[in-house]
């Protein structure tokens, strides 16, 4: 397993060039370490290294590279095993993404620094957190955990099934082809899904999050959110603050939670649910003849009245459901019903 760790600089691992690395003047070449350094900067290699009679480097492994800015690290791999020739000859044929790939192969441990870094996990389970500033963390193929920490980040789950969170700051999230575990937790954040069975959860603030492909669970939790369940068989639940929802394709299970919320089952056969305590809920698309249906969760007692173009479900006190534009003589028995 590789570990990197970013220090008091920002790094992207999409510009860093083995070249550079090796473009210094040679300070220190021995058995366990050799150094370029160049304008305050030095590249450390340590491992275990071979050299022939005129002390030309002939073989050996890495374990470990670091690079320094005037004393102060600018960041720190260790636990890999790279053959010395096999680096140094993707350093003269500009093979970086070679390079990259074959140190970043397996389930790998990613730190980021203070600053806006650019990191991406390649294949294999890696554990990738942002740190501070508004970093890029892209987990790529395998099953990834990736925290955003602070600033503002970008987060790519990759293809496989991976759990990923914002943390604090205004993230944007991603996930993948299969199952994600995504939440944005602190700031105003805007969560994707992407294909397969996902858990989408906004966590505090005002979020946009959708479900996208696959029968998605999507979670406002605390703020007012707007969420899209996408394609597929969704639960779209709003929680605390007043939400937006949109269940999309398919038949959707859509709650409203607490809030005066605006409701849209979109296309298929849905079921809306509300209770005592939940607020006002608007619901716009109730469509009888397309199988929606309207559940009142824990049996509360409730009335229902015509009022102008609406039908309107009381449970007492604020707590109300408005069946907008529809008419309470045209819905025949059944569409309502106690949870």
């Amino acid at each position: 397993m590789t570990t990197v760790v970013v220090g008091n600089f920002s790094v992207d691992f999409d510009q860093l060039d083995l070249a550079y690395l090796l473009s210094g003047d040679v300070t220190v070449a021995n058995a366990i370490q050799i150094t370029t350094s160049g304008s305050g900067i030095n590249d450390n290699f340590f491992g275990s290294f071979t050299y022939n009679g005129q002390g030309q480097l002939t073989g050996g492994a890495m374990t470990r590279l670091q690079e320094t800015d005037s004393g102060q690290v600018v960041f720190d791999i260790t636990g890999t095993n790279v053959p010395v020739v096999t680096f140094l000859q993707w350093a003269a044929a500009g093979q970086n993404e070679a390079a990259k790939a074959y140190i970043l192969a397996g389930a790998d441990s990613i730190s980021g620094g203070l600053y806006n870094d650019v990191l991406r996990g390649l294949t294999g389970a890696d554990s990738i957190a942002g740190g501070s500033g508004a970093d890029t963390l892209d987990g790529g193929a395998g099953n990834d955990i990736v925290n955003g920490g602070d600033g503002n980040d970008l987060i790519l789950g990759g293809a496989d099934s991976n759990y990923l969170r914002g943390d604090a700051g205004d993230d944007s999230i991603v996930g993948g082809a299969n199952f994600d575990d995504i939440n944005g937790n602190q700031g105003n954040d805007t969560l994707r899904g992407g294909e397969g069975f996902d858990w989408v959860v906004g966590g505090q603030a005002n979020d946009l999050l959708y479900g996208e492909g696959g029968g998605d669970i999507v979670y406002g939790n605390l703020g007012n959110d707007t969420q899209f369940g996408g394609d597929g068989e969704d639960w779209v639940r709003g929680g605390q603050g007043n939400d937006s929802l949109d269940g999309g394709a398919g038949n959707d299970l859509m709650w409203g939670d607490r809030g005066d919320d605006t409701v849209a089952g979109g296309t298929g056969a849905d079921t809306f649910h509300a209770f005592v305590g939940g607020g006002l809920d608007r619901i716009t698309d109730f469509n009888y003849a397309q199988g929606d249906r309207l559940v009142l969760d824990f049996a509360p007692p409730y009335t229902v009245s015509q009022v102008g173009s609406d039908t309107v479900v009381d449970m007492g006190g604020s707590d109300r459901v408005v069946l907008v534009n529809v008419t309470l003589t045209a819905l025949p028995a059944g569409w309502i019903s106690l949870g």
